[in-house]
């Protein structure tokens, strides 16, 4: 059975019995109500985005759901390669809210293995916690599994979270039940009589001749503790079953292979890298086998990642994009044989595997394969620049000392330049060095620990913000009425002074407020919320009221919460107000929403179809736009954009609005959807015609010429492979235009010219450029000649013999530097000269070792790398010529002082 043929079956066997099949989450983990899971970095498991559901807090829209979970771990990161670990895969599932329960699901379980996989029974085994009397049962008489193959394990095991019972955390838990497949044949399992068959079963397991494939994880109690701190389970009002069934699992037992990386899902992947390295794939365990398969799993992992929204960095979900892509690159150059770019041209195997079920993929091709031939250009720039590096450790002062590389050291090299520790190694060995091996595992630890707990779903799975309620929780959602009107009449609901519920509020008094329908839209997808107010007039109620709406949010059951200052009277919950939003303020902030999808499809017209919105903000006076591209735009590629954007503002476009439509009807016409946004089954669809076409809840402008003037105000990076554009519209536009042209007009004054048309301003400022640099040239030259006028009257002092000039000089670039360095030596024909310079509050060393000091072992790379660390900075270079700079140029002095010394040390590391 081929992987897309056995994702099929699952989904339609649990459709078959009551199922909804509903869509994976994103890898960044966005639950159900559409609120990124803080948790955890990616999402690890099919049950994660219906964290809301487990907890009670939102209804699901059946009590029985199915789904194909994509997933990221990378706990075990340093192990793919082998043949088990994967850091991306697949998780077919099956959940159950309080409808069927154990009864259920262990039979469908044991159906779909051995009816519809057609795994051999004889071949599973199941696992059970020690006092789940009833799965034992269920699986021992009603499946008919003997005793010896059902094995009762302990909390660490077979109850989640693992070890609940003992360590915590409170909260829903429960017991699992796994199904294991033997490997190997059955006289290759343990036969130790000494041992009991769950021993037996341990022991095979943790030496790989089982393999867990399928985990029912039953949630039946809530955990919590008494007044000494021990545990307490009582039981739910409402079970649940949470099914994982690993699919590249199931797959490489179904299909008879030794490996996931024999399967279909990674076959076209590997005779792609056979035929791009001109190697063959034999499967075994050897360093070029190993690297295969690190290629071709961190691959797939990468290209999912990016089709998700998540771009390599420094830092979260975008860190360990960049390590996995990194780690692909060594044993792709290392061991096999790969000395340029090359993991774009395995991508698109990827693609073509998966992109039936996961169209997304061909979505975004553009983006994917841009994306990874960008980062890895750049980091083979930053591999080479290690081994220089490297290079320079190796003959620092310090390490040709104690010929001991440090861990710390070894480390950097290993995770900001990419340097596997054998190669290292390696290169220390040839200069007689030691590699410290204990520091390096030190440190590699703790960034073990680190990746884990950031990776790994937290122990406390239902965080206090999914298990404390929302404010409004016992009320129903909020009526919006803010796409047809800016005025209505509402019923106070409720209203609560943090999170505390009151009946009234007086003047002057800040709460929150509920109201049973409302015009203000809340905040959502980039837009702001609406601000205005709420009015009572004498006569209609007992009291008059005047209060502000300061902002508008929405809780996670879409309860619209309203941010109120009382200003006059009294506010009641039962009270009818008369809800205004502030017109003026709304309609800056639709000109700039409407402006946003314009500048969206400009952007890909111009720069290409990789663009994909990454974040956005719609306020009144502004639009920010975030998006991937990997380059800084030209001045022209603006333009173009700016042009693109008021053109179609002129052409008085009717936007459409498509409501209720089916999501996938939307994607089918093209629609843009956010990266990393959680859709629901049905969406509303804005459309520009001929232009833009996007889903999207916001409100917006009737007609494009409403947008009235679109203004670029900066374009900037902000992290890799992600732009920012800030732009105006409106009435902020024309006071931005105002305000350029008030600047002009001031630059006449300034230049002290005659102008009659902006052509003469540039024309003045051309010559006063040009003025400028003569003037420049004319200083450093004189600064020049005084230097050298100064320099040729200095005489070097001796250090054990060796000439030695180390001094400072003024108002000299680094290039000059390094020429008047080359030029004294030249002068006293055997010297060490050291000159420093002070340049823009930077401190600048150059050095210059003659070729007989040279040849006598003195080296000017690792002099000034000494004297970068006084001043702050780094260095190095050849052993006749070499420069450094520092932060820190007030301790240039004090660094110059420190070359006699210096000198010496390297006297007595002479050979």
């Amino acid at each position: 059975m081929q992987a897309h043929v056995l994702r099929r079956a699952y989904i339609e066997f649990f459709k078959e019995r009551g199922h909804l099949h509903l869509p994976g989450a994103p890898l960044i983990p966005i639950d159900v109500l559409g609120h990124l899971d803080e948790s955890t970095l990616f999402t690890g498991s099919g049950m994660q985005q219906f964290k809301p559901y487990f907890a009670g807090v939102a209804t699901p829209p059946s009590r029985r759901i199915t789904t194909v979970q994509k997933c990221v771990r990378t706990g075990d990161i340093d192990s793919v390669g082998d043949y088990s670990h994967c850091t991306f895969f697949e998780m077919l599932g099956n959940f159950s809210f309080g409808d069927y329960f154990k009864a259920e699901v262990i039979p469908w379980t044991w159906e779909f293995l051995t009816q519809v996989v057609g795994l051999e029974p004889e071949r599973l085994c199941a696992t059970v916690y020690k006092d789940d009397e009833e799965s034992y049962a269920i699986w021992h008489e009603k499946i008919g599994l003997p005793e010896d193959r059902i094995h009762r394990l302990d909390e660490d095991k077979n109850f989640w979270p693992a070890n609940v019972l003992s360590e915590g955390p409170d909260g829903p838990c429960g017991p699992c039940s796994e199904v294991y497949y033997r490997l190997v044949p059955l006289e290759e399992l343990t036969t130790d009589p000494q041992l009991t068959p769950t021993q037996r079963f341990l022991k095979d397991e943790a030496e790989g001749r089982w393999l867990e494939i399928w985990n029912n994880v039953f949630t039946q109690y809530n955990r919590s503790t008494d007044a000494d701190g021990k545990p307490i389970l009582t039981p739910l009002p409402q079970k649940n079953n949470d099914t994982g069934a690993g699919l590249d699992r199931i797959a490489y037992i179904a299909q008879g292979k030794r490996s996931v990386f024999e399967t279909d899902l990674f076959g076209s992947t590997l005779e792609a890298i056979e035929k791009l390295a001109g190697v063959r794939y034999e499967g075994s365990m050897s360093p070029t086998d190993f690297a295969f398969r690190v290629v071709a799993e961190h691959t797939r992992c990468m290209v999912f990642c990016i089709a998700d929204g998540i771009l390599p960095s420094n830092e979260g979900r975008g860190y360990v994009l960049r390590y996995i892509m990194r780690r692909a690159v060594r044993y792709g150059k290392m061991a096999l044989g790969f000395d340029s770019p090359f993991l774009h041209e395995v991508a698109p195997h990827v693609i073509a595997q998966m992109r039936d079920f996961y169209p997304e993929l061909e979505e975004r091709r553009a983006l994917i394969l841009q994306t990874i031939r960008t980062e890895e250009e750049q980091f083979r720039r930053t591999l080479d620049r290690g081994m220089r590096i490297l290079t320079d450790m190796l003959h620092s002062v310090e390490v040709q000392a104690t010929k001991r590389l440090p861990g710390h050291d070894v480390f950097r090299l290993y995770d900001t330049y990419g340097f596997p520790l054998r190669l290292t190694q390696e290169l220390a060995a040839e200069v007689g060095v030691e590699v410290d091996l204990e520091g390096f595992e030190a440190e590699l630890e703790t960034q073990r620990v680190r990746s884990q707990q950031s990776s790994k779903i937290d122990r406390e799975v239902f965080s206090a913000s999914v298990l404390m309620g929302v404010i409004g929780a016992d009320l129903p959602p909020t009526e919006f009425l803010g796409y047809h009107t800016l005025q209505a009449v509402a019923k106070v609901l409720a209203i609560y002074v943090g999170d505390q519920r009151v009946e009234f509020a007086r003047a002057g008094e800040k709460v929150t407020v509920v109201l049973d329908r409302t015009p203000f839209y809340a905040e959502a997808g980039g837009q702001v919320g609406d601000t205005g107010t709420l009015v009572a007039p004498e006569g209609e109620t007992t009291c008059a009221l005047r209060a502000e709406v300061c902002d508008t949010q929405k809780s996670a059951l879409g309860v619209y919460l309203h941010s109120v200052i009382v200003q006059e009277g009294e506010l009641r919950v039962g009270q009818k107000v008369y809800a205004t939003v502030d017109r003026v303020r709304r309609l800056d902030i639709m000109r700039n929403h409407t402006a946003t999808h314009l500048l969206q499809a400009a952007l890909r017209q111009v720069l290409g179809t990789h663009v994909y919105q990454k974040g956005s903000l719609v306020a009144p006076d502004r639009l920010r736009f975030d998006f991937t591209h990997t380059a800084p735009m030209t001045d022209d590629e603006l333009r173009q954009v700016e042009e693109l954007v008021n053109a179609e503002i002129l052409n008085d476009v009717e936007l459409e609005v498509h409501w209720d439509v089916p999501l996938e009807e939307a994607k089918a016409r093209g629609a843009m959807a956010l990266f990393g946004e959680k859709y629901g089954e049905r969406v509303r669809v804005i459309e520009i015609p001929g232009f833009s076409i996007e889903l999207c809840g916001g409100t917006h402008l009737q007609r494009t010429s409403q947008v009235g003037l679109f203004r670029i105000v900066s374009e900037t990076g902000i992290a890799s492979g992600v732009r920012r554009i800030e732009a105006v519209t409106g009435r902020a536009a024309w006071q931005y235009t105002l305000q350029r042209e008030q600047s002009i007009k001031q630059l006449p004054t300034l230049l002290r010219a005659q102008v009659k048309r902006l052509d003469d301003v540039i024309v003045a400022l051309d010559r006063l450029i040009r003025e400028r640099d003569e003037l420049a040239k004319r200083n450093r030259q004189l600064l020049l000649e005084r230097s050298i006028a100064r320099l040729d009257t200095l005489e070097p002092t001796l250090v054990d013999g060796v000439p030695v000039l180390a001094t400072s000089i003024e108002g000299v670039d680094a290039k000059t530097l390094g020429d008047l360095a080359e030029r004294v030596a030249g002068r006293l024909k055997t010297a060490i000269v050291v000159l420093g310079t002070a340049v823009e509050e930077k401190g600048l060393v150059a050095a210059k070792v003659t070729a007989d000091l040279v040849q006598q072992g003195y080296h000017a790379g690792n002099l000034v790398r000494e004297l970068a660390k006084i001043i702050g900075g780094g260095g190095g270079g050849r052993a006749d010529f070499a420069t450094a700079g520092g932060r820190d140029y007030s301790k240039l002095t004090e660094a110059l002082k420190t070359v006699p010394d210096l000198v010496r040390a390297q006297k007595k590391q002479k050979p």
